[in-house]
């Protein structure tokens, strides 16, 4: 992780707050940093350590997911999971406002440094966005921003269940967010947490299973990656016996297919010696072709047989039958005659397409509907025609541009936010 420090990223950050702390006992405090910590390993154990950076806010905690954008909502919706479980139900929770957290989801840049003790941090706009869009939100809510839904409410419709739109706040700095709040849909929740599952099977899952029974809460946050094979002797013995299965199975079905075209070839012979020039030869030959490609032995049969004699008057009947194709043109008069009708049904003009060159990032409305976030989107194809690409960036005024694009144009749209 420090290798890639001072290298900006577009990631999605989560920060967490626990609502009333400053305000309780020191005893109560330990208390709810403690349950928080654990409810948080917990909930992000599955996330390899080199697609997240945890910083302790001291009321609570920020974390940055450098991976798929969907692991913050599984962290949110399993915390809150948790919480309500241990306590009340989401509506106690939102009521009273006791041992609750809140938390802000926000996608947007933040860049890599090293603190004071040489350890990874994260700042930039990203994590403060989230820190004001966490402000906004109640005891056991959570809210994120527009930048963060647009990418996540795409990625499956149960994920779009899940959002609610809130409308637009004002931070302390006079600056604008449009919220969406966070509901409770069991189809969400099962969904992330299969991804995650499927995202853990693909790295460490023997030393995740492994290291459960014996290390203490809060302390799975190092993962240690050990090869698959060493633990799955049985899976490898299974999966060299299929494919020892598959092996035999293929070669009975070359065997059986080896011996079924003899009795083809056996047949040309006699149709080749019962000789005259019949028309109907030259259609058979295309279709024994295939059959000559793939046995030699029929093709050998072939040598003493007279059969070059044969074809020239076999040549006769191919004008005969391209005396047909002949026919065709005689119709084009009437053709001709209704072809008026036919001149609106135009081929549809190939597209143009636009190229982005933003820096550092910036989300694209083409005439006012949401195309996408650039990066990671580089191009856009968009039918011939007049359009106006405007080109926003939360931190900064919005970019507008008009084009006039025609067919194969290739137009670059280079904007840089400062």
């Amino acid at each position: 992780m420090l290798d890639q420090a001072n290298r900006t990223f577009i990631c999605s950050v989560v920060f967490i707050d626990l609502v009333g702390y400053s305000k309780k006992p020191v005893t109560e405090q330990i208390r709810l940093k403690t349950s928080l910590t654990n409810n948080l390993s917990e909930a992000i154990k599955d996330i390899p350590v080199n697609d997240r950076i945890i910083l302790d806010t001291g009321d609570g905690a920020a974390i940055s997911f450098l991976g798929d954008p969907e692991d913050a909502l599984f962290v949110t919706l399993s915390l809150r999971e948790k919480m309500i479980s241990e306590g009340m139900t989401a509506t106690m929770v939102e009521a009273s406002g006791e041992d609750s957290v809140r938390m802000g989801i926000n996608l947007g840049p933040v860049k890599l440094v090293k603190d004071i003790n040489g350890h990874p941090n994260i700042i930039g706009d990203g994590i403060n966005v989230a820190q004001r869009i966490m402000s906004f939100a109640r005891p056991g809510q959570i809210v994120v921003s527009r930048s963060y839904y647009d990418v996540v409410s795409n990625l499956a419709s149960e994920y779009a269940k899940l959002f609610t739109y809130e409308g637009s706040r004002t931070d302390k700095h006079v600056r604008e967010h449009e919220i969406y709040v966070v509901g409770h849909h069991e189809g969400a929740l099962q969904k992330a947490k299969d991804g995650m599952k499927d995202r853990a099977s693909s790295t460490s899952p023997n030393a995740r299973k492994s290291r459960t029974g014996t290390q203490p809460a809060g302390s799975s946050t190092v993962t240690l990656t050990i090869p698959s094979f060493v633990h799955d002797k049985k899976k490898l013995t299974m999966v060299a016996g299929g494919l020892a299965a598959l092996v035999v199975v293929l070669g009975v079905l070359v065997a059986t297919k080896k011996s079924s075209p003899p009795p083809l070839g056996s047949a040309e012979p006699a149709k080749v010696a019962a000789a005259g020039a019949a028309p109907a030869e030259p259609a058979k030959p295309d279709t024994r072709a295939e059959s000559r490609v793939l046995e030699p032995a029929p093709a050998t049969s072939l040598i003493p047989a007279p059969a070059p004699a044969a074809q020239p008057p076999a040549a006769e009947p191919k004008p005969e039958k391209a005396a047909p194709a002949k026919t065709e043109p005689k119709a084009e008069p009437a053709k001709a005659d209704g072809a008026p009708k036919a001149e609106p049904a135009k081929p549809a003009l190939p597209p143009a397409t636009l190229v982005f060159a933003v820096q550092p990032w910036g989300e694209i409305y083409v005439n006012g509907k949401a195309r996408g976030v650039t990066p990671p989107m580089k191009s856009l194809k968009l039918d011939p025609g007049k359009y106006k690409v405007e080109i926003r960036n939360t931190t900064f005024p919005p970019h507008t541009e008009n084009f006039d694009l025609k067919a194969r144009d290739e137009v670059t749209v280079r904007h840089k936010f400062q």
